[in-house]
């Protein structure tokens, strides 16, 4: 006991030194920190097998990235061959999911899918119209470079590998469709469909769970399936997720991904109200992702800069968040309720389309009360989401 005693005290001493700096009388944070946990994995199993398959995931992603990639960031969409290539992707995909049956499937937004799919649609439609289909030169008119009023390829030349293509407006359209797609898919297929409060309090789902009813052929039950699926749609929202010095963001990540874990834990005992909580976490957080990086593509310093020196340097980024604007519609706040509607949000995207679009540099740039500039279009909806344009600065 005594040896023991001696010990304590000599590492009180030790500690206490540590503490303070020499003949300054200063405390100071000790050097010892505590242990770094690793995070929880999404891992689940049943019999020694994996009870998670989010496959249809990649399976879907895959022909909408490569419609993006190949078809119409290239502006690839000039010949008939090109464009029935494109569209084939988009109508009949793979393993038996197609892009265009997969928008808006949601609950939520089923009463306006048919507006929702025009609107991709007449995305891709444009598309082809920028790589010259139905003109009488279409290499031609796709490299040709975009002024104001006409559309056209953005960067030194035609020839350089870090090019994009705009819209009259200066609207670069596969951006629009990238983000826009993120939102009409992915987003609404986490927050509005599978996290769905039909889904999460359908008492016939959750009486199959608790008889571990398996979907026929596979290792996991219906409300199972329904949380591994948002958990694997998104992954494709984490970049984006990621704060990257956006105060906004700071935690956003860790909060979602450890709710998936946990969500997923309770269903496991039967604790279906511990479930819903962190399904309403998911969705608070997924929201504030949506608006964060709209409103840093909005006036984050790198759009601000790029468009003081010349209008078309920013025109991507401005197209992004013109994309994640129309994203905003599928976000949800906790309770699943729509922060923004179809309306509001078309209301948004043609004030910033509005008279010269994208070339419009002065009104873009112009103050927060002017309506139709970005700080203006941030602000509005920062408003809705709850986030002010401090809390995207870095």
């Amino acid at each position: 006991m005594n040896n023991l005693l001696k010990y304590a005290t000599l590492y009180w001493l030790l500690a206490s030194m540590a503490a303070c700096n020499e003949g300054t009388n200063e405390t100071v944070e000790s050097a010892y920190l505590l242990p770094v946990y690793p995070e929880p994995s999404y891992k689940f199993s049943r019999n020694g097998e994996s009870s998670v398959n989010i496959q249809e995931c990649q399976f879907l992603k895959t022909p909408i990235d490569r419609i993006f990639s190949e078809y119409m960031a290239k502006a690839e969409m000039g010949t008939k061959t090109n464009y029935d290539e494109a569209l084939k992707l988009y109508l009949e995909g793979g393993f038996g999911l197609k892009p265009k049956e997969e928008i808006a499937t949601s609950p939520t937004h089923l009463s306006s899918r048919e507006k929702i799919v025009k609107d991709i649609d007449n995305l891709l439609q444009i598309s082809a119209r920028l790589s010259g289909l139905g003109a009488s030169s279409p290499r031609e008119y796709r490299e040709r470079e975009a002024v104001k009023g006409s559309s056209g390829y953005v960067g030194n030349s035609i020839a350089d590998y870090d090019i994009y293509f705009v819209d009259e407006k200066g609207i670069a359209v596969a951006e629009v469709y990238k983000y826009a797609m993120m939102g009409a898919v992915y987003l609404d297929k986490v927050v509005n469909k599978h996290l769905n409060e039909q889904v999460l309090k359908n008492n016939d789902i959750i009486i199959r769970h608790d008889q571990t009813q398996l979907l026929p052929g596979h290792n996991y039950t219906e409300l199972e399936h329904h949380w591994d699926l948002a958990y694997g749609y998104y992954g494709f929202w984490k970049a984006l997720a990621q704060p990257e010095g956006l105060p906004a963001l700071k935690g956003s990540h860790r909060r979602i991904y450890r709710s998936f874990v946990r969500g997923r834990t309770y269903m496991a005992s039967a604790r279906y109200d511990e479930m819903r909580l962190q399904a309403d976490t998911i969705k608070q957080e997924l929201s504030k992702v949506v608006a964060s990086r709209a409103m840093q593509l909005l006036i984050g310093d790198n759009t601000l800069v790029n468009l003081k020196e010349s209008a078309q340097s920013a025109f991507r980024q401005i197209s992004q968040a013109y994309g994640l604007l129309y994203a905003s519609q599928f976000a949800c706040n906790a309770q699943g309720k729509p922060i923004m509607t179809k309306e509001e949000t078309r209301q948004l995207l043609q004030e910033l389309e509005k008279e010269g679009g994208l070339w419009d540099k002065e009104r873009l740039l112009g103050e927060e009360r002017k309506e139709g500039s970005l700080r203006n279009l941030a602000a509005r909806i920062g408003e809705k989401f709850g986030i002010s344009p401090e809390d995207i600065k870095k």
